[in-house]
């Protein structure tokens, strides 16, 4: 597994640095602007994720999967993605007469159309990115990424500064897709076709189809809660959910963003050794879980200090939301590993069935939410849907696809549950003597939650487990 090792610690340096940059543009940006500004962007926020994945169309996955494509067919995929890109980045322009409408503000009329240039340069990048990946040539991937991220990163704090509100959120966007864009274009020297053929997009479109097919309804299952908390609760509201959704993420970024840009590439090439896919994605699992269940109960009990220390005061309503979807964050970081197995595995049918019903079981949650008028009752309600997704994710990739034992499978968790009940035990206990400073609270809880876990894994078989994981 040379090839995941390598793709391991370039996706590692990328992820971990641009992972530092985003937290500290957030803290500082967030004590610049408002709730209501970053309501704005929120809101907007969920219309350029929607518009990206339909340039997307499921592109990136399937030409990674595909091993028959040749350089005429990767000119003629990103002429094509270009002409798709304008168009839609025209469209977006105009949507914002709509969202100024739903949202009764008129600034959605020109923030939309300088968004517009993100996600044009969004469009344009889906084919290089996809090259390099599929080269594994993930050195290139991620210092692209990083470079264009410090940009935007001194761009959005420069503009926030001069006094440019909600519009340094959208120079900083832009800045960052143009960089990226720029780079990869010249890591691959890709250039567009004289004559788009068509035979290039009907040799993708049948794993491309079921792949966006995934992404649509993943799409609004991910995002129905930002769109309906802003119709019916307003900007502020929306801002301070978002937070709290914004930091159950940040894990998912953290390990996820390290893990899953590599498994569907490297784990492609052994898409019919199914015995051999489920044990070593059995060990990422066990893995995962041994850090997102403690990681989950040391969240959740220290939501108030990661808030209030991260964002500041004025972000006090996300609190209690945060500590409540903080309790997902095991199911999270797990259950978004399946897509890229269904991916290897070459069963994007499969993971569209999957991710359709999981989008039913997330969507009605927050519907159920959005009933009881607070944040604080979508974030219960959310979380429920998300445990209930777990389960029925999981079922069918592990009896499904990886023809195992669900049993099986939930014994890998043993041993994250017993390291959850020790952290939760030591935390509480902390809790009688914690101080008002709460960076110095943070800090305190910070090293117990760390001290546990490393005196558990010392202290039982899992220091093997991980030594053997690492060596393969």
């Amino acid at each position: 597994m040379k090839n995941f090792k390598k793709g391991m610690l370039f996706t590692s340096i990328g992820t971990y640095s641009n992972f530092l940059v985003q937290l500290i543009v957030n803290m500082i940006l967030s004590r610049i602007l408002t709730p209501k500004d970053y309501g704005v962007v929120a809101i907007m926020q969920v219309f350029i994720v929607f518009f990206n994945l339909m340039i997307e169309s499921g592109m990136g996955p399937a030409i990674i999967q595909n091993k028959n494509l040749i350089k005429t067919d990767y000119k003629n995929l990103f002429s094509f993605s270009a002409i798709f890109s304008i168009i839609l980045a025209i469209s977006f322009g105009f949507f914002g007469n709509i969202l100024a409408l739903i949202y009764n503000n008129d600034v959605y009329k020109i923030l939309t159309w300088i968004e517009a240039i993100s996600i044009l340069f969004n469009g344009l990048n889906i084919v290089p990115t996809a090259i390099l990946n599929k080269r594994m040539q993930f050195k290139a991937v991620n210092f692209s990424l990083v470079f264009s991220n410090i940009f935007s990163a001194i761009i959005g704090i420069t503009t926030a500064f001069l006094g440019f509100g909600v519009y340094a959120l959208i120079y900083s966007a832009i800045t960052s897709s143009l960089i990226n864009f720029l780079l990869n274009r010249f890591f691959t020297q890709l250039t567009f076709s004289k004559k788009i053929k068509k035979d290039s997009i009907i040799e993708i479109w049948n794993f491309s189809k079921n792949q966006f097919g995934f992404n649509f309804i993943n799409y609004f299952s991910r995002n129905s809660d930002n769109i309906l908390i802003g119709k019916f609760m307003g900007a502020t509201p929306l801002a301070n959910y978002n937070k709290a959704y914004q930091l159950l993420m940040l894990p998912n970024q953290l390990f996820l963003g390290v893990i899953n840009p590599v498994l569907q590439p490297v784990l492609s090439d052994y898409q019919d050794d199914v015995e051999y896919i489920k044990n070593f994605y059995y060990k990422v699992v066990h893995l995962l879980g041994l850090i997102g269940i403690p990681l989950s109960i040391f969240l959740s009990m220290s939501s108030k200090q990661i808030i209030l220390f991260m964002f500041g005061n004025q972000w006090g309503e996300a609190v209690l939301p945060f500590s409540i979807l903080a309790l997902t964050v095991w199911c999270q970081l797990t259950v978004s590993t399946t897509g890229a197995i269904f991916q290897a595995r070459n069963q994007a049918n499969v993971l569209f069935f999957t991710g359709f019903i999981s989008a039913l079981i997330l969507v009605t949650s927050i519907i159920i939410g959005i009933i009881s008028k607070t944040i604080f009752g979508v974030a219960i309600s959310l979380s429920i849907g998300f445990f209930i997704a777990f389960f029925w994710n999981f079922s069918q990739l592990i009896i499904g696809s990886l023809h195992s034992s669900f049993l099986e499978f939930l014994s890998i968790f043993r041993s994250a549950v017993v390291l959850g009940g020790l952290t939760f035990i030591a935390l509480y206990l902390e809790s009688f003597f914690d101080p008002n400073n709460y960076f110095i609270s943070l800090a305190i809880r910070s090293i117990i939650f760390l001290s546990v876990m490393i005196c558990y894994i010392i202290l039982t078989d899992e220091k093997n487990q991980i030594k053997i994981l690492l060596k393969k």
